[in-house]
């Protein structure tokens, strides 16, 4: 069977959101796109271990409170407002995520 390259641009945040999806740090994002969509299309090969979105809140979690040891008490509301900032952004990338990946298979 021939294969074809195809080729296509991607916004900033889908970009961010490709990244979020990287299985490893060794993974590209071509490697990634490529992953996510012969997964979507049933040609994978590999089974899928992407992070769900509870992976994703547990990572920012630890990273919170890893900020959190390190920082003095009076700034506990300022680490309140950066965990819901990022939780709220990874929201939004998973949010463009799954709407990308929903017109892909549609």
């Amino acid at each position: 069977m021939a294969s074809k390259v195809i080729s296509f641009r991607l916004s900033e945040l889908e970009i961010q959101a490709l990244s979020a999806l990287q299985i490893t740090e060794d993974e590209s994002l071509n490697q990634t796109a490529a992953r996510l969509l012969r997964s979507i299309l049933g040609t994978s090969t590999t089974a899928s271990t992407v992070s769900t979105s509870v992976d994703i809140r547990e990572i920012v979690r630890q990273e919170v409170e890893a900020v959190a040891l390190s920082t003095p008490s009076t700034f506990v509301d300022i680490r309140e407002m950066v965990r819901q900032e990022v939780e709220a952004a990874i929201s939004q990338v998973k949010g463009e995520v799954d709407k990308r990946l929903g017109e892909l298979a549609a």
